[in-house]
């Protein structure tokens, strides 16, 4: 790859640890596709766009014109890496306006299920765009046909140490289906004696920014990682526990497949028994090699989309 990834809603704290030689290959664009404010806007947005070519300067009625332009200096000699996007027609009048043989993709890091009402017909439509399909999840790139480039994360700047864990099981997440789940995982951690921080925000005002998470999540033993239904890829979780040097609780049985696994370090709420809840979380952890955690670093990651 000759020219630079420019890259749409990547998550700024992992993406920031990178060096000075990487971030120079990147361009950070901020997101412009958000649904728009007021009723004329929504409703000559959905009339208009995605059905007729237009040019730049008209989009500008329906998306933020900074993020829109910095993404069309791509060339095409550079590659675009989209987070997330489903919307067809949003996705239809980007892509016009970008060199023909530049390269997209798009990454999805949530279960298709969630994205689209009509996953195959869907898909299969953006594909014909010209994008490059990608998911974190392997039941979804068998079922759809996505490349897989899993999940990934960071090595922290520094871990904490010398300073003893403040709580035993910590959860950060948004209820989704899996509220039930939670409630009786943290009755049977709380019931063995341990003591949880759980953060299951279902207000904005109730939300965290990720430097807090981590932070937190750095004062605990143990992260719970509960998945939502039908999802069988990593979500984050695991792999901020594997980085972090933190025992797992999690209900993805899929996680045996990994080669970080240990029973040592993580359970499998579900399957494995939790007759022994306490003393899993404070015996200490097994350590796993460098060499395993930079397999699933953010660089390794990345030159799935830049080579």
């Amino acid at each position: 790859m000759n020219g630079k990834l420019f890259v749409m809603g990547a998550p700024a704290v992992i993406f920031d640890s990178l060096e000075p030689e990487w971030q120079a290959r990147l361009e950070y664009v901020d997101s412009f596709l958000q649904f728009p404010k007021g009723r004329w806007r929504q409703l000559t947005r959905w009339l208009v766009v995605g059905r007729l070519p237009l040019p730049r300067r008209c989009l500008y009625a329906w998306f933020p014109q900074q993020g829109l332009d910095h993404l069309l200096q791509a060339t095409a000699a550079d590659r675009v890496l989209l987070y997330e996007c489903a919307n067809y027609r949003m996705l239809k009048a980007v892509r016009r306006l970008l060199p023909r043989t530049t390269v997209c993709f798009i990454y999805y890091c949530n279960p298709i299920r969630t994205l689209f009402g009509h996953p195959e017909r869907e898909l299969a439509a953006i594909a014909r765009l010209g994008f490059r399909l990608s998911t974190f999840d392997p039941d979804d790139a068998r079922r759809y046909g996505l490349e897989l480039t899993g999940q990934y994360f960071c090595h922290p700047a520094r871990l904490p140490e010398g300073r003893a864990a403040t709580t035993d099981c910590f959860f950060c997440g948004l209820p989704k289906d899996r509220q039930a789940t939670l409630d009786r995982l943290r009755r049977r951690l709380e019931e063995a004696g341990l003591v949880c921080d759980f953060v299951i925000p279902t207000t904005a005002g109730e939300k965290i920014g990720y430097d807090e998470y981590l932070r937190r999540l750095s004062r605990a033993r143990c992260v719970v990682d509960i998945c939502q239904q039908g999802q069988r890829g990593l979500t984050r979780r695991p792999l901020e526990a594997l980085f972090y040097d933190k025992k797992l609780i999690t209900d993805n049985p899929m996680i045996r497949t990994y080669d970080f696994y240990n029973p040592e370090n993580i359970l499998i709420f579900g399957e494995d028994s939790a007759d022994a809840l306490k003393a899993f979380v404070r015996q200490p952890l097994s350590p796993v090699p460098r060499a395993v955690k930079d397999r699933y670093d953010v660089r390794q990651w990345l030159r799935r989309y830049m080579e």
